[in-house]
């Protein structure tokens, strides 16, 4: 473990015990129950739906979590489309093996594999080559242009699928006419070179997005990313969200009772984000859930 990987799983354990109250709970899941993942066989399930794609970014240190979190979106999930896993440039050759292991059919996109097909979007190609630390661009850029299905649906690797996610599953059938995200519980604000966006920008949360593609004004987006103060290091935590609330056409909010970030868990939630600053209750909470249906 490096230094860095130590740093935040301290920081994590901290939170756990000090804000949680849930430590033992936390170390149980995490270091006890979360690698049983890596005894399960193929977790993914055959398309169906060849006019969709699924997207997920993820790195080294999201593993663990990341076939979790799909394991969960394939038990509950009816409309199934190709899926596409984004190295966000720190995956391994053992990541890349497991990865196959458990979702053979995924195909996995390398930072630089969708550059070429920038050319004629000069905006957006500076913009995503210049400023490397906006890795979170990725979750924007690389899965609208790696793509031709008619849909993309883009999940975080911090998602817990508890239920059905009817609203998005009808959203598929219909072709996507909406643009649907989830809902931020407190505005996550980018800046530009003027001042900051509009807050009703900074309550969209990228953690799940579908959305036709007649749908992303690729105009707005570049409009957008000249807007954007680089200077601003705040901005490199939220760029994503507020690009999609400025480029979708037709959007529309996830009901904030069933697709959750903050609060508990009830008989409605169907998806649960556990964001940063609450990921240790992904290991005390959906973890210990997932373990229940191993045997279902």
């Amino acid at each position: 473990m490096n230094l860095k990987r130590f740093k935040k799983e301290f920081f994590y354990l901290r939170k756990a015990f000090v804000k949680y109250k849930i430590g033992w709970r936390y170390a149980y899941g995490k270091y006890l129950l979360a690698g049983k993942i890596y005894g399960q066989r193929v977790i993914e399930r055959p398309v169906n739906n060849k006019d969709l794609s699924i997207h997920v970014l993820a790195g080294s240190g999201d593993l663990t979590m990341l076939l979790w979190s799909l394991r969960s979106f394939y038990r509950q999930m009816s409309e199934i489309g190709q899926l596409y896993v984004h190295n966000d440039g720190t995956f391994t050759r053992k990541n890349f093996d497991l990865i196959k292991k458990h979702l053979p059919s995924a195909k996995i996109i390398q930072p630089n594999d969708v550059l070429e097909r920038l050319s004629d979007h000069k905006i957006i190609r500076k913009f995503r080559t210049r400023f490397p630390e906006y890795f979170l661009l990725k979750k924007i850029v690389d899965t609208f242009f790696i793509s031709e299905a008619k849909m993309h649906l883009i999940i975080d690797s911090d998602l817990y699928w508890y239920r059905q996610p009817t609203e998005i599953e009808r959203g598929i059938k219909n072709g996507a006419p909406d643009s649907l995200v989830m809902e931020n519980s407190a505005p996550c604000y980018v800046y530009f070179k003027e001042g900051k966006a509009a807050e009703e920008k900074a309550l969209v949360n990228s953690g799940i997005v579908l959305y036709n593609k007649s749908n992303f004004n690729l105009q707005k987006f570049s409009s957008y990313l000249e807007k954007i103060d680089t200077d601003n290091k705040k901005n490199w935590h939220f760029i994503e969200q507020a690009g999609f609330a400025y480029s979708l056409e037709n959007l529309k909010v996830l009901p904030r009772t069933r697709y959750v970030i903050k609060g508990n868990l009830s008989s409605e939630t169907v998806a649960r984000h556990y964001t940063s600053p609450r990921r240790p209750l992904f290991y005390s909470e959906a973890i210990p859930f997932a373990i229940k249906s191993f045997s279902e």
